[in-house]
Parts: structure tokens; sequence; C-alpha cells
């Protein structure tokens, strides 16, 4: 007679796994939280709570699991998701609010401090050289210092030295693009020299170099792209945007691109749908790699591309997604699941 079955302890159900979607159309932070050598990602997710429920918070990610480390919730409600921005600066992090700039404790995210705002917040941006505060653009042009010592403000009307936001005029690339990006984009036609048969539509120039994107003309348009390299108005390369059948691409001119150190991006897309990324070296044109990109179904704002300590960082609506720049493998990411 076998021995009679003695029931354990009832095992308890785990949660589901949090239906993140990152939101995030400014910049991240990109800053190690807890201390491990990894940079960490803090940055605007909303978060699934139930049919068409969401919920907008400020969170933290671990740059190695790209767990959850912690999570804020704007003080004014979901209406401030639209608005609210992180910068890292002495060690702690700056949020702004719809009508508030707040200070949170970088390992936790617990609020150390508050200063109300005149008017919605534009941008959060760390003056060149400063290590105590941040300048807060203000709609309203009530512009203000924050300390982040002491968590109070005063007034600071003239932006400081590279801090001040281009108004908006016909050559502004794109209007979410963010204004905190340290590549600069302009439409223009007009590229430090003409290529023959290469029609400019953008240009980005970041450490002194200018890449163009642009279609072939005249003729069947092509997506081209070309380099320049800084005075010199002879390209240092140009071509066909990807090492493929030409038919096989959209015809129409990239609009994503930045430049690094030593590589130049570009996302691309093809003509039966889909999008790539690919990486060229940037004294030579010559192709490191060229990856398929996740689609983004929530939005068809253009993805951001955040290169940094090895990383490639493609910021889309609904997801942040986190690739190996030598090899364009992806390591992880947050949300766009």
């Amino acid at each position: 007679v076998p021995p009679p079955v003695i029931p354990g302890p009832p095992v308890e159900p785990q949660p589901p796994p949090e239906r993140l979607q990152w939101a995030e159309r400014g910049a991240p932070a990109f800053v190690d939280v807890n201390g491990d050598g990894t940079e960490d990602i803090v940055g605007h997710v909303s978060r699934h709570e139930g049919g068409s429920n969401y919920r907008h918070v400020i969170a933290a990610f671990d740059g190695r699991t790209f767990q959850k480390l912690w999570e804020s919730l704007p003080s004014e409600g979901p209406d401030a998701s639209s608005r609210t921005k992180v910068i890292a600066q002495a060690g702690r992090l700056v949020m702004s609010e719809q009508r508030a700039v707040d200070l949170l404790e970088l390992e936790t995210g617990k609020r150390l401090g508050r200063v109300p705002l005149t008017d919605s917040p534009r941008r959060l941006c760390i003056p060149p050289g400063d290590t105590t505060s941040v300048w807060v653009e203000v709609v309203d042009h009530q512009h203000v210092l924050f300390d982040t010592r002491t968590a109070t403000a005063k007034p600071a009307p003239r932006a400081p030295k590279g801090c001040a936001t281009p108004p908006l005029s016909p050559q502004t690339c794109d209007m979410s693009r963010p204004a905190e990006h340290p590549t600069t984009c302009e439409r223009s036609s007009y590229p430090p020299s003409d290529i023959r048969g290469f029609s400019t539509k953008y240009l980005y120039r970041a450490n002194g170099y200018t890449l163009s994107l642009g279609t072939r003309w005249p003729g069947t348009q092509v997506p081209l792209v070309g380099l320049y390299a800084p005075g010199n108005r002879k390209p240092l390369w140009h071509g066909v945007v990807a090492e493929r059948d030409p038919l096989e691409l959209r015809d129409v001119a990239p609009e994503v691109g930045e430049i690094t150190q030593d590589a130049v991006y570009v996302v691309y897309g093809l003509e039966k749908g889909g999008t790539h990324l690919i990486r060229r070296d940037l004294r030579t044109g010559a192709v490191a790699w060229d990856v398929a990109l996740p689609e983004s179904h929530f939005s068809s704002v253009a993805p951001t591309l955040w290169p940094r300590d090895g990383r490639v960082y493609v910021s889309q609506w609904g997801g942040l997604h986190v690739l190996d720049a030598a090899t364009g493998s992806r390591i992880g990411g947050v949300g766009g699941e």
C-alpha cells in the first residue's frame, strides 16, 4: 500500500510580469544608479494596468539585467507625463513635472525636495563645467537655475552657453527630436559641397563632422549617405545607404543618423516594410554591420539613437532597444515586447 500523500503548503501564484512601454520622448538619464560599474537607464515608461489604462512613471532600470530598480510617480499625475524630463547631476536625479522640478535620490527615487515653476518646463540642461546645478527652461521664459545640493532655485533668464534651445523654423529636422541630443540636425539642401547626383535633405553635425542624408537625383530616388570631415569641402565618402539592391530600399531620404568618434549610424527603411540600422566606419564608410530594428506599433515618430559606452540605445515609442555597438546584436532593452 503506497504511503498517503501529504499535501505541501499551497503554492502562491506568481504575479504576471509588468507590461511596460518605453515612452521617453526626451533624453534618458544614463547613469550608474546601483554602483555596479555599468550605466543604468532612467526614463519615462507607461505601465499597463488593465483594459485601456496605463500609468505613467519615471523608472530606473539596471544596465545589466534591464530589471526595474525603482519608480517614481509624478505628483501632478498622468497629465504631467508628456512634460516629464530627467537629468542626473551631482549623484542625484532632477525630474521636471507640469509646473515643478523635483530632486530625487538616485539610488532609490526617494524625493528630496521640490520647487514650483511658473509654467511648464521645456528643457533641463547642465551648463558646461557646472557640477552642482541644472538650468530649467520654462515655457513662459521664467527660467531658473536649480541647485541639486539644496533643492532651491534662483532666476536665470539667460540660457547658459550650450543650453539654449534653437527656435523652430523651416530648418527644424523633426518636432519630436529631443532638444537635449548632442548631435544637431537640420533640413537643408546645402551640404559643404555638392556631390553629383546627390540631393541632400538632412544634415547631422557632431565633432566637426557633417553627415548628409538624401537621395539620388535625377532619376529613380535611391537613399544616399555622405560624410564630410571638419573643414573639408570634399566628402570623405558617399554612396547608397546600404550594401543591397537599391530596389529593396524605400525611395526616400533616410531621416535618422548619428556620428560618434569612430562610426556613423543610419536608420533606413525597406520597400517591403521593416527598418534597419547600419553602422559604417567614420573615415572609410566601410559597413561594420546592418541589423533589422523591432517595429514600433505605437507611433510613426522616428527613432532616436544614443550611442555611448560600447552600446547603441535605440529609443522608439514603445521600446528602448540596447545593441552592442561592435556587433549590432541586441543586449536587452525596456518595453517594446
